[in-house]
């Protein structure tokens, strides 16, 4: 029995080890399995509102437009706000930026990047910042936006005269070679009535618009008038093109050099903006030239052109018929003698 016993408290350590074992080994790889069951901090962007950042939570970037952000745990990112306040008694691993508000640190706020805010940054003592702190800074996206106006605005017309170009000359190719010609023979009484188009369409519209009859025409006419001015500046880059691309060449391959003159034209700011009204001005004006010249030799014989057709004669009258002789004739008559 003794000798038994001794052989059962062997076995009986061993399994007591082996278990102790197992369970040092679970309680080794359970933060493992629990790090690896954790899920990824989530980035805040909020167009209007609160984010908040619990102590013992964390969250990745945080942006909001308007609103108000307070970070009492840990941001692994940048907290930006573009209106309202930010306060951080926690951690920030990046940078502090508020562009429309203040920023308050608490006493045990760590923030590794900079701090930056439009108005007042209120820091507790106790505060860490890795990086600068800067108040009352102004951030302004008006030169970004400005140049990206104007290139917005210069790509629109561009491309809305090259279509509208191509358009004219697939509808009306004969019309465009009649402006053309026009321009180039009467460059004089083009730009006139290209001046006086411009100024007359605006004054006929708001004259118009003054009577109570005239107003549906007037605002038509004023809406239409962009239009109409970016007819005339399609039409004057064909004009352009064609005095490089002379006929009997390709109509598009002349348009396209054209426009791509005034394109980059219209790109300086200072030349642009004068060129384009004289452009269209000239373009319209030359239409009007060659829509009277159109119509004033409407109908009329051309020299060179073919004579016209002449008018059936008239059907050939019968032969006359000889005169019948009269039933009754008077002759005159010989005198008679006297007597026997």
């Amino acid at each position: 029995m003794l000798r038994m016993a001794t052989v059962r408290r062997p076995l009986a350590s061993a399994a007591l080890a082996s278990t102790m074992l197992a369970c040092t080994a679970l309680a080794a790889s359970a933060p493992v399995a629990l790090a690896a069951d954790a899920p990824e901090p989530v980035d805040q962007v909020v167009l209007s509102g609160t984010v908040t950042v619990p102590r013992g939570k964390e969250a990745g970037e945080i942006v909001v437009l308007s609103g108000t952000v307070t970070v009492a745990g840990v941001a692994l990112g940048d907290v930006v706000v573009l209106e309202g306040r930010i306060t951080v008694t926690g951690q920030v691993s990046g940078s502090v930026v508020n562009l429309g508000g203040p920023v308050l640190l608490g006493r045990g706020a760590q923030v590794r990047g900079s701090v930056m805010a439009s108005g007042d940054v209120k820091r507790a003592q106790g505060a860490q910042v890795g990086g600068s702190v800067r108040e009352g800074v102004v951030v302004t996206l008006a030169g970004p936006l400005e140049a990206l106006g104007r290139f917005v605005v210069w790509l629109a017309v561009a491309v809305s005269t090259l279509v509208l170009g191509f358009g004219l000359l697939l509808v009306a190719p004969r019309a465009v070679d009649a402006v053309h010609i026009a321009a180039t023979t009467g460059p004089v009484a083009s730009a006139s009535w290209g001046l006086g188009t411009l100024i007359g369409l605006p004054v006929v519209g708001v004259v118009l618009l003054a009577s109570v009859l005239g107003l549906p025409l007037g605002l038509s006419l004023l809406l239409a008038l962009a239009l109409v001015l970016l007819v005339g500046y399609a039409l004057s880059a064909w004009i352009l093109g064609r005095l490089i691309w002379a006929p009997p060449r390709n109509r598009p391959v002349a348009l396209l050099i054209g426009w791509a003159i005034l394109a980059a034209v219209l790109a300086v700011p200072a030349i642009g903006a004068a060129t384009w009204p004289f452009a269209a001005g000239f373009g319209l004006g030359a239409t009007v030239v060659a829509t009277w010249r159109a119509r004033g030799h409407h109908g009329r014989h051309r020299p060179g052109g073919r004579a016209p057709a002449a008018e059936p004669a008239a059907e050939a009258a019968e032969p006359a018929k000889p005169a019948e002789a009269p039933l009754i004739s008077e002759e005159p008559m010989e005198e008679e003698g006297v007597g026997l």
